[in-house]
């Protein structure tokens, strides 16, 4: 019972619940889905697109602020602190581009990822780090302008 008052939880279940329906060809289940999704906004305020590809086990210990883009690509294991941002850099005249997370990765809060970033396996980005560029695997990301570290 415990874990269904869990809010990374009930996060995680509303995205994929409203997720399958909205990939389902009824359109009951499509507006389901919406609901979902506005409820994870509104209630959860927490952003998922269901166009991201989100792989297994995502965590999300305080997922208030959380804003994940529609092209964005999560490994698996990943953590996902509160006020992270992945999305498209924006640029006008070109095909959007969106980040591209690795399996084992920390992203700690208040961190944003912007543009086609590939974010390496078993890497950390500090909180409040701002990262436009791509981040090798087995490495710490800081700062803003960020600063590669490269792990042991």
């Amino acid at each position: 019972m415990a874990k269904t008052l869990n809010p990374s939880f009930s996060a995680l279940y509303s995205y994929r619940i409203g997720s399958y329906y909205f990939h389902s060809n009824n359109r009951l289940f499509k507006f389901l889905g919406s609901r979902m999704r506005m409820k994870l906004i509104f209630k959860m305020n927490c952003d998922i697109s269901f166009l991201a590809k989100i792989g297994d086990r995502l965590r999300l210990p305080h997922p208030l602020g959380v804003v994940i883009g529609a092209g964005v690509e999560i490994g698996n294991n990943v953590i996902i602190f509160q006020n992270v941002t992945l999305g498209s850099d924006g640029k006008k005249g070109k095909e959007k581009s969106y980040p591209k997370v690795g399996d084992n990765v920390i992203i700690y809060a208040d961190s944003i990822i912007l543009g086609n970033v590939k974010i390496g396996d078993n890497s950390v980005v500090g909180a409040k780090t701002f990262v436009t560029i791509d981040v090798p695997p087995n490495s710490l990301v800081i700062g803003n302008p960020c600063k590669i570290i490269i792990k042991n």
